[in-house]
């Protein structure tokens, strides 16, 4: 099993360190950048990206995870916002944490979908309203969303 995870700056590494120590376990876990730089956690820990988005392999991989940060690190991204499209279109698990399932909504994948976030939903016009459940982890499909004090169970 391939599991990439995205990293960038600000990103929030303790929602999803146990799922990449769970992954780990059955298989392969590859950090992913929009470039090869550095960055660094929110909470200061250094990481060099195995991979560059436009590097991942959509038909290998089987995950995909964005753990929480600053959203706005990610917008304007193409390359980012195409990647997760074709791994929607291809069936491949997305799971998303805290702030970052608005990037699901941004990139249309979100509509129809049930989803759960940390953000609060009425300061942003890319959520549907009704389809947010006020739930630790959400399930809908290849869409997995998850509030930031639900990084256990979203990585069980």
């Amino acid at each position: 099993m391939k599991t990439y995870v995205m990293v960038y700056e600000g990103f929030v590494q303790f929602e999803v360190v146990l799922s990449n120590y769970l992954m780990n376990t059955v298989g392969e876990v590859i950090t992913v950048g929009l470039d090869k730089k550095q960055v660094t956690s929110l909470e200061g820990f250094q990481t060099i990206p195995h991979i560059t988005i436009d590097e991942v392999d959509i038909e290998k991989g089987d995950l995909f995870v964005i753990p929480g940060g600053e959203p706005e690190e990610l917008y304007g991204e193409d390359e980012f916002y195409k990647v997760i499209k074709k791994l929607n279109e291809n069936d491949k698990i997305i799971g998303t944490i805290c702030a970052t399932p608005v990037h699901l909504a941004r990139a249309g994948i979100l509509e129809g979908r049930k989803y759960t976030t940390s953000l609060p939903i009425e300061e942003f016009d890319e959520f549907e309203k009704d389809n947010y459940l006020d739930e630790l982890v959400v399930k809908d499909d290849n869409i997995v969303t998850a509030k930031a004090r639900g990084y256990v169970d979203f990585a069980i």
